[in-house]
């Protein structure tokens, strides 16, 4: 049980460091420009915190959505049924029928 244990450690550690490394590929990704581009400002939280957008209306926002989701099912049924009705069906077959 203890060789298991200290390969799944030994395991561990290997891919960590795998991790560590540098890909060549993402690497080559990144564009000039933004390898010379200075690090982005440090906000203070007050400040993001007054840019927010306001909260938005939960029970309003279901509710609209419910009633979206209510007219596009009806909808779905409609074009469920059939395209032609019945009488054109019939006037349409009796003229195949005829030429």
């Amino acid at each position: 049980m203890r060789h298991i244990f200290e390969a799944f450690c030994v395991c561990l550690t290997l891919l960590g460091a795998a991790a560590c490394s540098e890909d060549p590929l993402v690497r080559a990704q990144i564009s000039d420009a933004a390898r010379r581009a200075d690090y982005p400002k440090i906000l203070p939280l007050n400040a993001l915190l007054a840019t927010r957008p306001e909260p938005v209306d939960v029970v309003a926002l279901t509710g609209n959505l419910s009633s979206r989701a209510a007219t596009l099912r009806a909808r779905a049924a409609r074009l469920r049924g059939p395209i032609v009705d019945t009488a054109t069906r019939a006037r349409m077959q009796a003229a195949l029928e005829r030429h």
